[in-house]
């Protein structure tokens, strides 16, 4: 006796029924995406202006070094320049020992004393400082820094300030009257003091 023959179930094919097809999208959509694209960012790059605005006024200016100050609780640094430590040392042609930090917070402290300081952000550091360009009337005190020789043009971000570095460098003003220690140097190397 043999094995009963296979039933064999016949195969349903699916078809899938496409649509009409659609028509092309108008040209005017795609330039409605466009403007609104182009709103939306203009929104946000707004937005962020002027958030990260901020006028310190005169009394409310507490300095901490040659690129740094406070405003109520808020910390602010100067875009694009590097000052001296407070604590930091350089020396002059003689090879003596100067407390330049101390003399580089005094000459921020010269140049905001009694006025108003009008500040740009452009974006906040690791530390949650405001980096900025601020004003004086019509001095920028980050370039005024390098200029007098208190601050150095912070290359690590840009070239800003390059020039005034170069004739303050030329004329040996401030720091440049002898040698120093690039101020990311002398933090690396006294990270731990800075803390106590």
């Amino acid at each position: 006796m043999g094995s009963p023959p296979a039933v064999r179930y016949p195969r349903y094919r699916r078809r899938w029924r496409r649509g009409p097809p659609r028509p092309p999208r108008p040209w005017w959509r795609s330039l409605l995406d466009i403007a609104v694209f182009t709103a939306a960012a203009a929104l946000i790059l707004l937005a962020v202006r002027v958030f990260n605005q901020a006028t310190v006024t005169p009394g409310n200016v507490d300095v901490i070094d040659g690129d740094s100050f406070r405003r109520g609780k808020d910390e602010i640094r100067l875009n694009g320049i590097d000052a001296p430590e407070y604590r930091q040392t350089c020396r002059d042609a003689a090879g003596r020992d100067w407390d330049c930090g101390k003399e580089a917070a005094r000459a921020l402290r010269t140049l905001v004393a009694g006025r108003t300081v009008e500040c740009t952000g452009l974006d906040a550091d690791r530390y949650g400082r405001l980096v900025s360009r601020c004003t004086v009337g019509d001095v920028v005190l980050n370039s005024e820094m390098v200029r007098l020789g208190w601050a150095i043009a912070y290359t690590r971000h840009g070239t800003l300030y390059v020039r005034e570095e170069d004739e303050a460098r030329r004329d040996k003003r401030g720091i440049w009257r002898g040698t120093f220690d690039l101020p990311e140097d002398w933090r690396e190397i006294h990270r731990s003091d800075m803390h106590d």
